[in-house]
């Protein structure tokens, strides 16, 4: 018995294009933007904006409660409290998918943050202790001496002549924000 070579088809045009075009949607899910929509931070989220201003700068008089250009953990709370407030429509102590989006809508450093990163419990809402507990991404990415403060010597890049002084609440460290859209979150 012999068996004789068959000569190979090619593909077809139309199969062709559907694989190129596969392929091509395949290879923009291992992109930073996937990572964005995942909720999970993208290798930049933390490091200061080269394209533009830092819109945590920008932001900055809004949250600086006694307006003396130091931030604070206690003025992040205090001014995630104040946001929460606003956007709990029901005052039900829960923000939902629509009220989430009243915190995107009143805070331009939270339009792209998503509901999933603050919801640590997975129940599809945010407790007040979910939202206002959460580091500001600001002050983890600019503290350089880790006091839960930020001082225009850190903004700057300088550094300060003096030992740090109280102010802030400790702790409030940690990982990624998630997203790394324009707020870091």
């Amino acid at each position: 018995m012999s068996f004789s070579a068959r000569p190979r088809r090619p593909f077809p045009r139309a199969l062709r294009l559907l694989l190129a075009a596969l392929a091509a949607v395949l290879s923009l899910l291992h992109t930073p933007s996937q990572a964005q929509l995942s909720g999970l931070p993208t290798p930049d989220a933390l490091s200061p904006r080269k394209q533009g201003p830092d819109p945590f700068v920008a932001s900055m008089e809004r949250w600086d409660a006694n307006h003396d250009g130091t931030l604070t953990c206690d003025e992040w709370r205090q001014y995630t409290n104040r946001l929460f407030t606003l956007a709990d429509k029901n005052a039900d102590g829960f923000l939902d998918a629509a009220e989430f989006r009243n915190v995107q809508k009143l805070e331009p450093i939270f339009a792209d943050a998503d509901l999933s990163y603050f919801d640590d419990n997975h129940d599809r809402r945010v407790s007040r202790a979910e939202f206002t507990d959460k580091p500001s991404p600001f002050i983890v990415r600019y503290d350089s001496n880790h006091d839960c403060r930020v001082t225009p010597q850190e903004l700057s890049g300088t550094p300060e002549k003096s030992a740090p002084r109280g102010g802030g609440r400790r702790g409030g460290g940690g990982g990624g924000m998630g997203g790394g859209g324009r707020g870091g979150f």
